[in-house]
């Protein structure tokens, strides 16, 4: 075919154009400076800052990847050199012109006509740098010459201009260069093996090389390499359809795959030694974080992934912190699962909890209490239709929102009208729940005897439905679902807690019985080992098969991993920070920077619920949830027929359950007392709640009003010796759903009576006097 040679710049219009303003910029800037108005001096200044700015960062290759997007940034990277003498000689006539006037000016541009002098020495060495920067760019204003294959002309008629050459493409070009250098019959370096289909795209150009017929491609990338001044990892080549056709990409920009700080890139590191067999698909960008999100696929000679991946060693091979990766196994195909490297992590802003309503259950048992860090709700099922009541297992050190995440399990339980006993052995670490509990104990005396209410419960609804042949638990108004929390569960589980061999009884038939009687536990406890949780095996598998886990931070209590449900392998809780990772950790002190106080990342941890979506997550942020609390959605178990009788509950809370009044592992009770060997002491009978508030008020009387009252003296209404209700209260530790009912009864017998001082109720012994004018509390 005839060939025409054509003369083509050596650089596009844009380049060409950046390459005049780096020259006319400084002289321009040197004679403006002096007549700019202080408004447009102002705006010109401000201007060239920005300008230097950028140009210094792109100087010295510190412009991050979000540069990538700007326009020109391919021509700014190229001249950076150029750009920046272009900025500092700009700098210097804008300076000179603004400070020293035209007098200043006239010195620079012309001062190099009396080189010996000082201004002469400055204006002849600003006049090189801008003459260099010119001889630089030279090569952007040349010129050069190109071989353009013309169409034969054909037999047919042909219109006047048949001989004209066509438009010519970059790609024609490359496969013009392609046919000279490599395909060519005679001198190619590779005969007859041609390039077609070029497509260029934004990094890379792709194409399809075609060999003879019968022959197969063998061209070599060093030969492309040579050809396209690329280097050889930036060309990908592979077999087509047949060994005669071969699919080339080369890459303007580094490839995903080779950039290690790219997902693509750090898998070479994940592959070798924490995944191994595995490669990705469908790598995209994550709004959610800012990150990159992709499919993990096992090989094909991988028939499943890993059931325990190692969460710390994954994070490192993808230079991450462990806060800032997260790894999803798939919930069906266990040759799937989903990886995520994330440039901030979008649980540390927190989610402000929506109100009550939306702990509303759907008609399967599912709620939402937080967010996964995919964006995704993180759900738990508080019950099912078919199985009943399911348990929850909260596990978390202190000050990792394991006290944040129980209150919002018992507002679930609130906002889906199901009564609630409160067991805290600590005391009142969390207030709000008390006040959504049909009943509560605490410390750890009043924890022991929630548990035992609880126990008592459960026999009679295992009595009732047995009488009623009731297979599934249907609720009621009347007849409610009823959840056990028990907050610090170590305190009456582990080794050496007092009446331990009691309590993990009661907890043990709690995890096993009481689903299908309504009945959920919740247990809460800085450890899942399994001696914290009464060492019983049976404990552990009945809570894992009865529900969801939700596990935050943890410390070097948590020694055995292997003690953590299935969906947590891999995972180690002591390795979530207990601070968000601060990006601006620099190695020297500066005074003069503010630093940033630490945030804790409460309430951060790992959920996994039979179905859910596990992963990452943060629960809601809730301080108190008192202002939440509606009072019609305070139930109790009103179908217990001693519930409310506040005599009998009492007792049964302070009285061990049957098979336990006289045993243990050392023969005694359980309860803490003075034993001595060879001698057996008679048990202390425990007293009432009647006898606590009589006994307390007698010790904090006046010891003369008490006498005169048993000697029955008549007493002057100024002699009563009156005790504030609130000491009172803590004198004698009876909760306080009890400790007004106890006064009520007391104050009827005759043996107590109270009145009001201010706005405060006090109490004293002894009945009410006659005719005093006494106002009743």
């Amino acid at each position: 075919m005839p060939t025409l040679t054509k003369t083509v710049p050596n650089a596009q219009p844009a380049e060409r154009a950046a390459a005049a303003l780096q020259i006319a910029l400084p002289v321009g800037a040197g004679i403006l400076a002096p007549y700019l108005d202080p408004n447009a001096a102002a705006y010109a200044g401000a201007g060239f800052l920005a300008g230097a700015t950028f140009a210094g960062a792109n100087y010295m290759g510190r412009l991050g990847r979000w540069a990538n997007q700007l326009p020109g940034i391919d021509i700014a990277r190229a001249h950076r050199d150029t750009m920046g003498i272009s900025t500092i000689t700009t700098g210097m006539g804008l300076a000179l012109g603004q400070l020293g006037g035209a007098e200043a000016s006239d010195a620079l541009m012309a001062g190099v006509f009396e080189p010996t002098t000082i201004p002469g020495i400055l204006s002849l060495g600003w006049w090189a740098a801008v003459a260099f920067t010119g001889w630089r760019l030279r090569r952007v204003f040349g010129h050069r010459k190109i071989d353009v294959q013309q169409a034969q002309p054909t037999t047919q008629a042909a219109p006047a201009n048949t001989g004209a050459p066509g438009p010519v493409s970059l790609a024609d070009k490359m496969i013009a260069a392609w046919g000279r250098v490599i395909s060519d019959p005679k001198n190619g370096r590779h005969k007859n093996q041609i390039l077609s289909d070029v497509v260029i795209y934004t990094d890379r150009w792709e194409g399809r090389i075609t060999a003879a017929l019968g022959d197969s491609v063998n061209v070599s990338k060093e030969a492309v390499s040579s050809l396209f001044g690329r280097s050889v990892d930036d060309i990908t080549m592979k077999y087509g359809a047949h060994s005669g056709e071969a699919l080339i990409a080369v890459w303007y920009t580094q490839r995903p795959e080779l950039d290690p700080s790219t997902l693509q890139g750090a898998w070479k590191r994940v592959r070798a030694r924490v995944l191994p067999k595995t490669h990705l698909e469908e790598v995209g960008k994550d709004e959610n974080t800012g990150g990159q999100v992709a499919r993990v696929i096992a090989d094909d000679d991988l028939d499943a992934l890993p059931r325990a991946v190692d969460l710390g060693e994954l994070a490192g091979a993808l230079r991450r912190s462990i806060d800032l990766v997260s790894y999803e196994p798939g919930r069906r195909d266990p040759r799937r699962a989903i990886i995520r490297v994330m440039d901030h992590n979008p649980l540390e802003a927190g989610h402000d909890f929506p109100g009550l309503d939306s702990l509303k259950a759907t008609p399967g048992g599912w709620v939402n209490i937080g967010k996964i860090v995919s964006g995704f709700p993180a759900r738990i099922q508080l019950f099912d239709p078919q199985l009943g009541a399911l348990h929850v297992v909260i596990a978390g050190t202190t000050g990792s929102g394991k006290g944040g995440t129980g209150q919002m399990i018992s507002l679930a339980y609130h906002a889906n009208e199901m009564a609630q006993i409160y067991g805290d052995p600590k005391g009142a670490s969390n207030p709000a729940i008390p006040k959504m509990a049909a009943y509560s104990g605490l410390t750890q005396y009043g924890a022991m005897g929630a548990i035992r209410i609880s126990w008592w419960v459960l026999q009679h609804r295992i009595e009732e439905a047995a009488r009623l042949e009731l297979k599934n638990f249907t609720p009621s108004a009347s007849r409610p679902y009823c959840a056990t929390i028990l907050d610090e569960a170590a305190q009456l589980l582990a080794p050496g807690a007092p009446n331990r061999k009691e309590a993990v009884k009661i907890v043990k038939d709690g995890a096993s019985l009481t689903r299908s009687m309504g009945m959920p536990w919740v247990l809460i406890n800085q450890t899942v080992n399994l001696d914290q949780l009464g060492s019983e095996q049976a404990i552990r598998a009945n809570l894992l098969a009865g529900g969801t886990w939700i596990i935050l931070r943890t410390d070097s209590d948590q020694v055995n991993l292997g003690d953590l449900p299935p969906g947590f392998e891999g995972i180690d809780p002591s390795l979530i920070p207990p601070v968000w990772v601060e990006e601006d950790d620099s190695l020297v002190y500066d005074p003069t920077v503010k630093e940033s106080d630490p945030r804790r990342t409460f309430g951060l941890g790992y959920v996994a619920a039979p179905g859910g979506r596990a992963g990452m997550m943060r629960i809601d942020n809730l301080e108190d949830a008192t202002e939440h609390i509606r009072p019609e959605n305070v139930l109790a178990p009103v179908d217990v027929p001693w519930w409310g009788d506040e005599a009998h509950m009492e007792e049964l809370a302070q009285t061990p359950i049957p098979g336990f009044e006289e045993k243990d592992d050392e023969g005694g009770t359980g309860e803490a007392g003075t034993s001595f060997a060879g001698v057996d002491l008679p048990k202390p009978k425990e007293m009432t709640s009647e006898e606590k508030v009589l006994a307390s008020l007698r010790d904090e009387s006046d010891p003369l009003y008490v006498a005169m009252l048993d000697e029955g003296d008549e007493i002057d209404p100024d002699d009563i010796d009156y005790i504030e209700r609130g000491h009172l209260q803590s004198a004698c530790g009876v909760a306080e759903s009890t400790f007004a009912n106890v006064l009520n009864k007391l104050e009827k017998k005759g043996q107590i009576h109270r009145t009001k001082k201010g706005k405060t109720s006090h109490v004293a012994l002894g009945p009410r006097p006659e005719a005093t004018g006494e106002t009743a509390a």
